[in-house]
């Protein structure tokens, strides 16, 4: 298991052309490691991530801020496509960018006080990093049009409620919990197993039915293969 923390505390973990491309480097980093888990949090307890660093923003030339929109793409796609399970651990705040990063994992872990939202529309911007993707994918089309719409803020029980968070723990434990969570995970499967079906999920939810159920039955041939899976199919039968 790896833990990834986005720490720019002085920022809400808001994040720069910097910080994204470290962010991207750090999971790239980690395709070379047999990892089945990766968990990813915020420094402190303010925010998970407010989003763009809207002062460096408002520093960039045209093709600065172009390229900054890339990268949150790039970012959330890295980490939607990353080969192991990803969790987020949320405190505080998780606005804009930073909802997009945590909609792009697979797993997400919120403290009881957060709050969540896309804000763009009040900037007269545009969320670019795939929240008008993600988000009507995990609470429906209806309720992700009122977020990205309207620019409002949702406590942590709406999440939970519009499905955009899967468990709520107590303010000041999302990490811990998540770290918790995810090393248990990590103990009962095989990374290489685990990269398998990030894969076959992810060629299932970009192609149609027919490419999906191939991609998966060509995955499921090669983890039936390994020596994890005999091991599971003796640790079942003992039960």
């Amino acid at each position: 298991m790896a833990v990834i923390t986005i720490d720019r505390q002085e920022r809400r973990n808001a994040l720069d052309n910097e910080a994204l491309e470290n962010l991207i480097r750090t999971f790239d980093e980690l395709r070379l490691r047999e990892v089945s888990v990766v968990v990813l949090t915020g420094a402190g307890e303010k925010a998970f991530s407010a989003g763009s660093d809207l002062k460096a923003v408002a520093s960039y030339s045209k093709l600065e801020a172009a390229y900054h929109s890339h990268l949150f793409q790039k970012c959330a796609q890295t980490i939607d496509e990353f080969p192991a399970a990803t969790i987020a651990a949320i405190e505080g705040y998780c606005l804009g960018g930073g909802l997009e990063i945590a909609l792009a994992c697979d797993y997400r872990i919120s403290s009881s006080s957060s709050i969540f939202g896309f804000p763009e529309i009040l900037l007269n911007a545009i969320p670019s990093g795939g929240g008008t993707i993600r988000a009507p994918r995990a609470m429906g089309l209806a309720r992700a049009r009122e977020l990205l719409m309207f620019g409002n803020k949702i406590d942590a029980h709406q999440a939970y409620d519009r499905h955009m968070v899967s468990t709520l723990v107590e303010p000041g434990t999302a990490a811990s919990k998540a770290i918790e969570f995810g090393g248990d995970y990590a103990a009962k499967v095989d990374p290489y197993v685990v990269g398998l079906l990030k894969r076959a999920l992810m060629a299932g939810a970009d192609n149609g039915v027919g490419s999906g159920q191939i991609v998966a039955l060509l995955a499921d041939m090669a983890a039936t293969q390994t020596d994890a899976f005999s091991s599971g199919i003796k640790d079942f039968k003992k039960q």
